[in-house]
């Protein structure tokens, strides 16, 4: 870290500790408080940013600066642009970041927002720090990355620090997924800033992204070569050695030693649980994770890394403890088992909507709960639910079953040996006349359902004998791997 950012450090940490005590900080100038403010935005300190903002009204007012700071973190923060616009218009002195602020609230499309953007470039040069930060999101949110893309070098040329331009511009393209412009503008700003490990760390992600370990590896060397105690770097070494399956003992051993050193950077611990869950190890993986959750009883990412592993009885009582810290609703607790369903994780999101049913006696979701559970073949849990839930339920209709689901429900019935209620549901859902129902989609699934269930009709009448494998259409391979093929997908 060179002087000018260990200053501004210090600056942050005294503004911070006073701020603290509730009193709007006096000690310090209008340039104190912009590299205050600046820090703060670079840590993600929104307290800290507000805080300065507080002292900037109260202070100095008309500081064009921390106006336009002010104004800034009202629009990205707050999502207030008409007060930000209204600052905007009273501002003493022209400048790019008025501009840009303007065209971000008022947002130009097409052509129009072109035009505007080279008009900006036109009128003004040398680009300080703030103003490159601000130049490269809006050209991004005004749809005009490509075209600066295309205009780097002379954009380029107009920044006072083009390091920052270089570095702004990675983490944006990086975010739209062109991963080798990434790695040309990284390759580039390491060559030069050479001594600044951050950058070597950024080109190396990036070579993770596109699959290139060895590039990875080397760039990460230099990384540890210039910041051999950075926590983040060391992780990011390991998980290159762990991947490449190149050195795991030293992947562990820098992952066992950033754990053991810096006992607050969850990342290296979730690495290190993650590297023993893939090399069997889930018992430890799970003593690790649990030990660190008992500390941050409100660590999500703590919490999803635990339900990974495969256990459910381990997950539903990570759940349970859970849920009254986890400030969730039901509407945010659904769309977080959602998110595992559509990535096919269906243990997780199985756990995490039982977890709510058995706490609140309800759950949002049927839909999402009986398909997971179905697809880990978990149906006398699907049976016991409906016993002990869905039979209770005062209005059915309130469920919003799927045809779909019903049908997954009456094949886990089936299953469960529960023959006689799963006929009763059958005869039900052959009853419903398709012409009756709004829906193309649900018609699609109540025919399919019904076809489903006549070749079965023999078999829920206890006259034919049938390999409900056969005509379970939720598996998708035959023969004897049949058999097996819902816990596969479970997987």
């Amino acid at each position: 870290m060179d002087q000018e950012q260990k200053r501004r450090e210090e600056l942050y940490k005294k503004f911070r500790e006073m701020s603290a005590t509730g009193d709007i900080p006096s000690a310090f100038d209008e340039n104190d408080l912009v590299d205050i403010y600046d820090y703060a935005n670079d840590s993600y300190d929104e307290a800290v940013q507000l805080q300065v903002i507080f002292a900037a009204v109260r202070y100095f007012p008309d500081n064009d600066e921390l106006m336009q700071r002010r104004a800034y973190f009202l629009l990205e923060n707050l999502s207030m642009s008409d007060a930000a616009l209204s600052i905007a218009g009273s501002h003493r002195s022209d400048s790019a970041l008025w501009d840009l602020l303007v065209l971000r609230v008022k947002r130009p499309e097409g052509q129009e927002a072109a035009d505007a953007m080279s008009e900006v470039l036109n009128r003004y040069s040398d680009y300080d720090d703030e103003t490159i930060i601000q130049l490269v999101a809006t050209f991004s949110e005004l749809g005009l990355l490509d075209w600066l893309k295309e205009h780097k070098d002379l954009i380029q040329e107009r920044c006072v620090y083009k390091d920052t331009f270089l570095y702004e511009l990675a983490q944006e393209v990086e975010d739209q997924g062109d991963y080798k412009l990434a790695i040309k503008l990284l390759d580039e700003l390491t060559g030069l800033e050479p001594f600044n490990p951050t950058y070597w760390h950024m080109l190396s992600q990036e070579y993770i992204n596109v699959d290139d370990y060895e590039n990875a590896l080397t760039s990460i060397d230099y990384a540890v070569a210039l910041d051999p105690e950075s926590s983040p770097v060391l992780t990011t070494k390991a998980q290159i050695l762990f991947d490449m399956k190149k050195n795991t003992q030293e992947a562990y051993r820098l992952m066992r030693e950033v754990v053991a050193r810096d006992k607050d950077y969850a990342p290296a611990l979730f690495t290190l649980g993650a590297m023993l869950a893939i090399d069997g190890e889930e018992e430890e993986s799970a003593t690790l994770l649990e030990g660190y959750l008992s500390a941050h009883p409100g660590d999500r990412d703590a919490v999803e890394h635990i339900i990974k592993l495969g256990d459910s009885l381990r997950n539903l009582k990570v759940l349970r403890a859970y849920l009254p810290v986890s400030g969730m609703g039901a509407d945010e607790w659904t769309a977080w088992a959602r998110a595992f369903y559509e990535r096919g994780q269906w243990q997780a999101a199985g756990d995490i909507l039982l977890t709510w049913l058995y706490a609140k006696g309800r759950v949002d979701d049927w839909n999402v709960l009986v398909e997971s559970l179905y697809r880990q073949k978990r149906v006398g849990e699907i049976a016991q639910l409906y016993r002990e839930y869905l039979l209770k339920i005062d209005d059915p209709q309130s469920t919003n079953i799927s045809f779909t689901s019903y049908l997954a429900l009456i094949l886990a019935l089936v299953r469960a040996g529960q023959l006689g209620v799963a006929k009763n549901m059958a005869d039900y859902l052959m009853s419903v006349d398709y012409s009756i129902v709004e829906s193309y989609e649900q018609r699609l699934q109540l025919l399919g359902a019904q076809s489903v269930l006549s070749s079965m009709a023999g078999m829920l009448s206890g006259n034919v004998q049938l390999d409900i494998d056969s005509v379970d259409p939720f598996i998708t391979r035959s023969g004897a791997a049949a058999q097996d093929n819902i816990g596969e997908m479970a997987k």
